[in-house]
């Protein structure tokens, strides 16, 4: 597997693509029998905050991680706009020993930091984790709120705005993010057909980092330049079927009322 830099986002360390759910339940601490996945070993604690309820080994842990799941949500929520979305039930994070334990009981492959189930977070302790933590929340809140057949048709959408809510976890990744944009994308942007249409199937195909890297750019600049409340009507028009061109002009009606002018004037601030 090729080693990319230390400036690589650490998106490309998550296991983005949602597990198909099927007719699986609601996972709640602890996983129940019928998820794919093996929990927590005997002893674990529980730590239940507003939106979360968090298992970890120690209590502590538990309640670390709790309130880091609520700080994420309360700024995932205002970044996106989505003021008065509130989630059917909590969310339910698990946060194994360390990642020989996180990869044996989730079968998720190597280069995985972290995985989503249905409205399940499946995390391990490392250093990277507030930023995985971040990238997963958001695949979460998106997908609960578009629900998941839009999750899924909106790839770039999606996997852009985790890539934004990551950037925002802390300086080290928005740094590093920012030096990625600047080496592999603004030298040549990928054209929008094909960053809407190319999605990668595979985060594990690390060549794919300048389209993860140009999608968060993209929506950081939707946020920045047209402001959360309007990503939000973006967001509801999209999941109430509209097309592109259609939710963008009922949001940005004043700035990019197309997909077109959404990319050319995305194209000027990128290689400025």
């Amino acid at each position: 597997m090729k080693t990319l830099p230390a400036l690589l986002l650490l998106s490309c360390l998550c296991a983005c693509v949602e597990v198909p759910s099927g007719d699986a339940p609601a996972v709640l601490a602890p996983l129940p029998v019928e998820s794919p996945y093996q929990g927590l070993d005997p002893g674990y604690k529980t730590e239940e905050s507003a939106h979360f309820v968090v298992s970890a080994y120690s209590s502590s842990s538990a309640a670390l991680y709790a309130g880091l799941c609520e700080e994420n949500y309360s700024r995932i929520m205002q970044d996106l706009g989505l003021y008065s979305f509130v989630p059917v039930r909590p969310y339910n994070v698990v946060v194994y020993r360390d990642a020989a334990e996180f990869h044996a009981k989730t079968g998720q492959p190597e280069w995985s930091g972290g995985a989503a189930y249905g409205n399940a977070l499946l995390l391990f302790e490392s250093e990277g984790l507030g930023a995985i933590l971040a990238h997963e929340m958001t695949h979460l809140v998106f997908n609960e709120f578009m629900g998941l057949s839009q999750g899924a048709a909106q790839r770039w959408l999606n996997e852009g705005a985790a890539v934004y809510g990551e950037t925002r976890s802390n300086a080290v990744s928005a740094a590093a993010y920012l030096e990625r944009v600047r080496q592999s994308v603004a030298p040549n942007p990928i054209p929008f057909s094909q960053m809407l249409n190319l999605a990668p199937q595979n985060e594990a195909q690390r060549n794919v980092d300048r389209w993860y890297a140009q999608v968060g750019s993209v929506v950081s600049f939707m946020i920045r330049q047209g402001g959360s409340l309007n990503f939000s009507i973006f967001l509801g028009r999209l999941r109430d079927g509209a097309s592109l061109d259609s939710a963008l002009s009922a949001a940005y009606s004043g700035l990019w009322p197309t997909l077109e002018a959404l990319e050319k004037s995305w194209k000027l601030e990128v290689r400025s």
